[in-house]
């Protein structure tokens, strides 16, 4: 197994090649005005998250930016920016329809000795997208119960109503338990193209590149699960000797997790509706020491462990530290080909990235965005774009999209 810094460093740093190489776009790009046949360039200025984004956006130190919900209705809500397009939409037309983002992934120690816990994991999300289905009045308030702590947010010195950010950023995202065909489609593209540029899927046998999706998933925890809570005449039960007594979930700081948020906010609703819940006796807003209880019986200690960054979770899952994590597709792939010994359970939450620009910007859609890239590089001043962080599924994608359209993607010095 490859040591889980390494795996880390590796994956950063074979993303920096991707990023910056000049093989990925050795083609010259036709059609571009003003570019003289060079390849247009737009500068990615990477932020290690997305928190300081909206502040550089305010004061002028980036175009745009590439990113994920809540920070794409932060720019609108506030009037600092607007959406130009969303990830569904970007290049090329239908690739990203319901493409995946976050994702449940659980370890192999899990998967292969204690197999029911990813299973009452995947039923209790299950249960959590059912909630925020029957109740879309109040997602946004447990959204921001979980992440604010029912304060408002700040943005310099403006305060903003986190029910209207939240109401705008949860009307643009898609929660789904479901590997439907174009989730499938789309999830498969992600690992071509990262087995094909990493170069780090080896099949040990052949040597040869695995990059299957089927590779990287493990189908059967859900399908057990949906058979476990879809209905009273279920054929299968919890078995609880296969839960482990201390489970460790990882999570982001982030409103794609809605379901696991729902679901330790509301036990009752579970345990009345599917005989499992999360309790805890904690007074806090967002809990992390909580019980799980099936059928009236307590199976095991679940301590909840944030990051600001999916690779970060991957990593304490390399190191043995987390059992079970809600974390992007993308780092999932990543340190699951360099050597993390895990598997992707389901998805969570689909779409919900985008590209943002400066209100001073006239463009309305990714063509505008285009022909505004080619002009301002011709003019000796490329787009400046914000990016929360090298191989984060809306850098991996915007960059594709920009590929796609004839722009290259330079890493900004000193980022």
């Amino acid at each position: 197994m490859i040591n889980s810094s390494v795996a880390h460093f590796s994956l950063y740093s074979i993303i920096i090649f991707i990023t910056i190489s000049p093989f990925v776009l050795a083609q010259e790009i036709e059609g571009l005005d003003g570019t003289n046949g060079k390849i247009p360039e737009v500068e990615l200025i990477y932020c290690k998250g997305q928190s300081i984004i909206p502040v550089l956006l305010t004061t002028g130190q980036i175009d745009g930016f590439v990113g994920w919900q809540p920070e794409l209705a932060l720019a609108e809500v506030s009037g600092i920016g607007k959406v130009v397009t969303y990830s569904q939409d970007f290049p090329p037309k239908g690739l990203w329809h319901d493409h995946p983002c976050c994702v449940l992934v659980a370890s192999n120690d899990v998967l292969q000795n204690y197999p029911d816990t990813a299973v009452i994991t995947s039923a209790l999300l299950m249960a959590g997208e059912e909630w925020t289905k029957e109740n879309p009045g109040n997602r946004s308030e447990v959204v921001a119960e979980w992440l604010m702590g029912d304060e408002n947010y700040t943005l310099g010195d403006e305060t903003i109503s986190t029910e209207r950010l939240f109401n705008r950023s949860l009307s643009t995202l898609v929660f789904s338990s479901v590997a439907d065909h174009e989730w499938n489609d789309s999830a498969q593209v992600l690992i071509d193209d990262m087995g094909d540029l990493l170069d780090t899927v080896k099949n040990s046998q052949s040597n040869e590149p695995e990059n299957d999706l089927a590779s990287f998933m493990d189908y059967g925890p859900h399908a057990k699960a949906a058979r476990c809570i879809g209905s009273k005449n279920s054929n299968y039960s919890i078995d609880l000797g296969s839960v482990k007594s201390e489970i460790r979930i990882g999570y982001l700081m982030s409103d794609h997790q809605l379901p696991l948020f729902a679901v330790v906010g509301n036990g009752m609703y579970c345990e009345k509706k599917y005989g499992m819940a999360l309790k805890s006796d904690e007074q806090a807003k967002r809990s992390q020491h909580l019980e799980l209880w099936v059928q009236g019986r307590k199976a095991a200690d679940v301590e909840l462990i944030s990051a600001s960054t999916g690779q970060s979770l991957m990593t304490l899952m390399s190191q043995g530290n987390l059992d079970m994590a809600l974390v992007g597709i993308t780092p999932a792939i990543g340190s699951i080909s360099l050597g993390c010994k895990a598997k992707i359970i389901q998805p969570i939450q689909n779409e919900g990235s985008g590209l943002v620009l400066a209100n001073k910007f006239q463009a309305d859609d990714w063509d505008d965005f285009v022909k505004l890239a080619a002009a301002s590089f011709a003019q000796g001043h490329p787009l400046k774009i914000g990016d929360p962080d090298l191989g984060t599924i809306s850098d991996v994608i915007f960059q594709q999209a920009l590929k796609e359209s004839g722009l290259r993607a330079v890493r900004a010095s000193g980022t």
